[in-house]
C-alpha cells in the first residue's frame, strides 16, 4: 500500500512539474489584438539597437522577412497577418504606388495614428517621437494604410511600417516621398535612443484609425 501511495505521489509531482514547465503561461508575442470598436490594431515588436547609430528606412518589419534585420523594430507577427487585421477594421487600403516606384512618389490610404508602449510606459509615445533625423529637424508623420498586399507577398520583405512612402510596406509615411533615404539620399533616419528603450526590449505598437 505504501509503495502504491508513493508511486501515486511521484506521478502527481511529475505532472505538476511538467505543467509548471510548459509554455502555456508564457505570453505569445506573435498575437495581434484587434479592437473594431476602437478601430485599433496592436502588435508586439522588439527594439533593434543597431539603428540607433545606423540610418534605416524601415520602421517595423516582421523578423522573418528578408528585411527583418534592417529595421528599428523587429515585428513579432507577419505583415500578411497584420494586413488582415487592418482590413478587419473595414479599411480600404491606398494601393496607389507601383513597382518599380518613382522617387518622390507619395503613399495614399486611410490616415493612422501609431503609438509605441512598453513596460514602465504603458501610455506610450507617438511613433514619430521614436525617430530622429540626420539633420536634427523633427521627424514628420502622416501615417497611411497603403495596403500593398500583393506586392508584399511577392517581395516577402516583411515590411509592416516604413519610415517613408513605400509601395511594398503595409503602412508607410506620406510626409516623405519614396526613395529619400536610399536613392536620393536627402534624408537619414535613426531610432531615437533618448525615447526608445534599450536593445531587445519588447514593445507594443498600436495602429489607430484617425477620426474623419
Amino acid at each position: 500500500m505504501k509503495k502504491v501511495l508513493a508511486f501515486a505521489l511521484t506521478l502527481a509531482m511529475v505532472f505538476a512539474l511538467t505543467a509548471c514547465g510548459s509554455n502555456g503561461s508564457e505570453e505569445d508575442y506573435s498575437v495581434i489584438t484587434t479592437d473594431t470598436a476602437k478601430q485599433t490594431v496592436t502588435i508586439y515588436a522588439e527594439v533593434n539597437g543597431k539603428y540607433f547609430t545606423e540610418s534605416s528606412r524601415h520602421g517595423v518589419v516582421f523578423k522573418e522577412g528578408s528585411n527583418g534585420e534592417k529595421c528599428i523594430f523587429r515585428g513579432l507577427c507577419s505583415e500578411k497577418e497584420f494586413y488582415g487585421a487592418m482590413i478587419s477594421l473595414g479599411l480600404e487600403p491606398g494601393d496607389n504606388l507601383p513597382v518599380p516606384c518613382p522617387d518622390g512618389a507619395i503613399i495614399d490610404g486611410p490616415k493612422l495614428d501609431v503609438t509605441v508602449s512598453w513596460d514602465g510606459n504603458e501610455e506610450g509615445v507617438p511613433f514619430e517621437e521614436c525617430i530622429k533625423t540626420g539633420d536634427g529637424k523633427p521627424y514628420v508623420a502622416d501615417w497611411r494604410f497603403g495596403g500593398n498586399i500583393k506586392k508584399a507577398y511577392k517581395a516577402n520583405t516583411g515590411c509592416i511600417l516604413c519610415i517613408e512612402s513605400c509601395p511594398v510596406g503595409i503602412c508607410s509615411n506620406a510626409a516623405y516621398g519614396y526613395g529619400v533615404i536610399e536613392n536620393t539620399k536627402t534624408q537619414e533616419f535613426y531610432g531615437n535612443d533618448e525615447v526608445v528603450p534599450a536593445d531587445g526590449t519588447i514593445v507594443k505598437i498600436t495602429f489607430s484609425v484617425k477620426a474623419k
